[in-house]
């Protein structure tokens, strides 16, 4: 049996199932009636790159090393951050299948630069610096690739995507097209499992969240690209192939924004070095606040290119973008007691709180109940959905050293982390955040029909995918078998003579031993 892992950044249900009740997506609909749907919890936080890397692994963030966009390195007097490319360890699925001897494709998974040997091809994909770097494997599969997608980008943008420059929208399209194309290009190839992961979904909702709910033509446009993927892909599948179709997190629309950041300045656990910073960043955000109103009121709210590059000119980033990619401020760290050092929740609705080993544990539960009395004073809704402490990241050898709480925000609310403002809540601008709600389908040999399952968790994906092939398991796995999917499993590998030495090499590979 082969297995398709088809990745869409950020798809939700949210936007699927009504586009599917329209008629519009014919392929999601076949999926929808004829395969198995449900949710897919994603990591906590719900965030890219953990969630992408337990996708491809079946292991928590403390087994392969990835928390976020960034490694954070803190010495005395310093928080230093370092941008994450790749796993720290941890077996993929495809390296796990290779040890079998059986092939895989690999195209534009998030985190995975450089691009790594095992038997197949892979195309690296965000967070990747771009086509001119070591995106490939083998490295000389680069100028075949070119040769058939001459355009073919990994991603975005940044530019683009931060609607400093052109239409995100339109870039998107464009870029989806290309992706497709490889796609074509790769189905061409032999695989016994392929995975890819298309990245437009997650980019236009965020800066353009509206437009998607109130279905803009250009965004169906992209959703429907989508869709044609996804036909190309259930038009190659064999009665006794396997698809499944997954997101690393889901979306929701976020118009009302907590200051976490403030909220731990104002509670006498974060300090400032430099009091006249803050004082002008405070003033720049009541200044920001008195712009933005009158042209929000004037129905302004996406804002034309130039006059977004005149606000820069003059320094107003504040207004110009949103959400804002703050900077990891310059504490007082004698005095600092607990922080957030990742901006990467602005967008994803969540806080990663650090805490200093000075807090003592009734200090962090005494935080924890005030946090959970937090109501916003406009909706009456609480502040948080969950919370957890750091052992929700799971154990192994890159669990952190420091304690953590970890806090999700409820529907509808941004957690921002920028410091400077007189109130600690705030209406924003609408745009699209992370939800922990992801986006599950399987299809074909084996599964049950027009079914939709309890949620499962992103951590059940490769042990599913090494049951479909009917290969045994590995050590290291945290998941388990989606079972409840299949009307039956298939039976298991038969086992080969060398299935010692391969369950051999697997063993040493997950406990991190020499070949």
């Amino acid at each position: 049996m082969r297995v398709f892992l088809f990745g869409v950044d950020g798809l939700t249900f949210r936007i699927l199932c009504p586009l599917i009740e329209r008629g519009l997506l014919p392929n999601f609909q076949k999926l929808q009636e004829l395969g198995v749907q449900g949710i897919l919890r994603s990591t906590v936080p719900p965030l890219t790159p953990p969630a992408w890397m337990s996708i491809a692994t079946g292991m928590s963030p403390a087994r392969h090393g990835i928390y976020d966009f960034w490694h954070y390195e803190q010495t005395e007097h310093s928080l230093q951050a370092h941008v994450a490319t790749h796993r720290l360890d941890g077996m993929t699925v495809w390296q796990a299948i290779s040890a079998w001897g059986l092939g895989s494709i690999i195209a534009n998974v998030p985190l995975t630069y450089p691009a790594e040997p095992f038997n197949g091809i892979m195309i690296s994909g965000y967070m990747a610096p771009g086509m001119h770097a070591r995106v490939t494997y083998p490295a000389s599969f680069k100028e075949e690739l070119l040769q058939a997608v001459p355009n073919y980008q990994i991603d975005l943008d940044p530019a683009v995507e931060s609607e400093q420059i052109g239409n995100p929208l339109v870039a998107t399209l464009q870029m989806t097209r290309e992706h497709i194309a490889l796609l074509r290009f790769l189905m061409e190839k032999p695989w016994d499992f392929f995975f890819i992961v298309f990245t437009g979904a997650d980019r236009i909702q965020h800066v353009r969240w509206q437009q998607v709910v109130a279905f803009h033509p250009q965004a169906v446009a992209y959703y429907q690209l989508l869709d044609e993927a996804l036909g190309m892909v259930l038009d190659e599948l064999n009665p006794e192939d396997l698809l499944l179709v997954v997101s690393d997190h889901g979306f929701q629309g976020a118009q009302r924004q907590f200051y976490i950041q403030e909220y731990l300045r104002k509670k006498g656990l974060l300090f400032v070095r430099h009091r006249n910073a803050l004082r002008h960043t405070q003033f720049q955000n009541r200044l920001a606040g008195l712009i933005r109103k009158p042209i929000w009121a004037i129905g302004l709210q996406g804002f034309p290119t130039l006059l977004r590059r005149q606000l820069y000119r003059y320094g107003m980033k504040a207004i110009a973008t949103s959400p804002v990619a703050a900077k990891i401020p310059d504490l007082d760290w004698a005095n600092t007691s607990a922080w957030v050092p990742s901006a990467s929740g602005d967008v994803a609705g969540y806080a990663d709180i650090f805490l200093d080993n000075t807090m003592t544990e009734g200090q962090i539960n005494a935080l924890l109940a005030d946090l959970r009395a937090i109501r916003d004073p406009v909706t009456g809704q609480a502040l948080l959905a969950e919370a957890y402490r750091e052992d929700v990241f799971g154990s192994g050898p890159f669990a952190p050293k420091e304690r953590h709480l970890v806090l999700i925000a409820n529907e509808n609310t941004a957690l921002r982390v920028e410091l400077g403002h007189s109130n600690l809540w705030d209406t924003c601008r609408p745009y699209g955040i992370h939800h922990p709600d992801g986006v599950l389908y399987l299809y074909g040999a084996g599964t049950k029909r027009g079914v939709t399952i309890a949620p499962t968790h992103v951590y059940d994906v490769v042990p599913t995918i090494f049951s479909a092939m009917g290969l045994p398991s590995y050590p290291g796995l945290e998941g388990r078998v989606i079972e409840e999917a299949f009307e039956r499993l298939p039976a298991p590998f038969s086992s080969p003579s060398h299935r010692g030495s391969v369950m051999s090499k697997l063993t040493r590979l997950a406990s991190h031993s020499p070949d």
